[in-house]
């Protein structure tokens, strides 16, 4: 099953969950440089993965219309036309477990349990202990589906995106328009997340923006399309030498993070693209775990404090004791070695 010539790897979503399972690219081809590697996601995901020389193809899945059975008949026609030999299905749920087993692919990854075993020709078995969390790795997991396809596991794990060189010419000019001079070091701060637990206080990615400017760096915040109370609170207290992008498509959200020198971002989506495109990143964890979300070294750090109720898990927290063992002071000093470095 190593031999699979086309295989179909399905995460509909969500953006650090799709970037994460870029590193399979890598390990298919060690294993079968001649294997095309496809991804299914759903369309707001799918540009993450243009130019990405190692990926063949991306399928994607309209969300608004993942109900209708007239726009299912035809993607589902559309799909068993690509002819894939196999699918592993990441993401596990039913809708997924049912692409799998429509897909006509005779070789079917998944995982066990939650009664969609039925879908699958294989069962991707835990190949390590769980975390005293009783999690295990995302990227693990991952690998365990190729472990089930009988293929060989090479480590570090290394995801990738590919930012084109028209994307870098223009956030370059941009830079320039905007008084970022030669050799001047950018910083991108990536205050949202995606619950109120996991996003360090504002106060603190403020007043590190002010001692990333007393280092000499340009600091630039970058939000999301629904982080719209944060960017009144920034702009509110922002310096005037701050840079502040409000919005940005995935597309332009990689294309700034891979021009800065280092990123700092909270456990989130954005905190995923750095490592993926080359940029020495600082990830900020609260009730999350980076280990299990966190698989990066070279260069990137995860910011953690381990307090009597971290592994919580929660979307929101009245206490916040975690992040509150987090100083701007430390983060700051941290941020400046890992660009100096790079």
């Amino acid at each position: 099953m190593a031999s699979l010539q086309k295989i179909l790897i399905l995460r509909p979503r969500f953006l650090g969950d799709l970037i994460l399972a870029t590193g399979l690219v890598e390990v298919i081809h060690q294993n079968n440089p001649q294997a095309e590697v496809w991804f299914l996601t759903e369309s707001g995901y799918a540009e993450a993965l243009e130019h990405h020389p190692g990926i063949a193809g991306v399928i994607t899945l309209d969300a608004q219309r993942k109900n209708n059975p007239f726009y299912l008949l035809g993607f589902y026609r559309e799909l068993r036309k690509k002819k894939f030999e196999g699918v592993l299905d990441l993401f596990g749920n039913p809708r997924t477990a049912q692409i799998s087993f429509l897909s006509g692919a005779p070789v079917r990854v998944g995982f066990g349990g939650r009664g969609r075993s039925w879908a699958y020709s294989l069962l991707a078995k835990p190949s390590s202990d769980p975390l005293p969390s009783g999690r295990r790795p995302v990227t693990e997991a991952y690998l365990d589906q190729l472990r089930a396809l009988g293929l060989s596991i090479k480590k570090p794990y290394k995801t990738s995106l590919v930012v084109s060189e028209d994307e870098k010419s223009h956030v370059k000019k941009l830079f320039e328009r905007a008084g970022v001079k030669t050799g001047q070091k950018v910083a991108v701060l990536s205050p949202g997340a995606s619950w109120p637990a996991k996003r360090w206080f504002l106060e603190r990615f403020l007043e590190m923006g002010f001692r990333l400017k007393k280092e000499g760096f340009r600091p630039l915040f970058i939000f999301g399309p629904k982080e719209t109370d944060l960017v009144k609170d920034v702009e509110g207290q922002m310096d005037k030498d701050w840079m502040l992008i409000n919005q940005p498509n995935i597309r332009g959200l990689m294309a700034f993070i891979e021009a800065a020198d280092v990123l700092v971002a909270n456990d989130s989506g954005p905190m995923h693209v750095g490592p993926a495109v080359g940029t020495p990143t600082l990830g900020i964890f609260g009730p999350g775990e980076p280990e299990i979300w966190f698989p990066y070294a070279n260069g990137h750090q995860a910011a953690y404090a381990e307090v009597g109720c971290s592994h919580c898990g929660l979307d929101q927290c009245p206490l916040m004791a975690c992040m509150d063992h987090l100083s701007a002071q430390e983060l700051t000093r941290r941020a400046v070695k890992m660009a100096k470095n790079h």
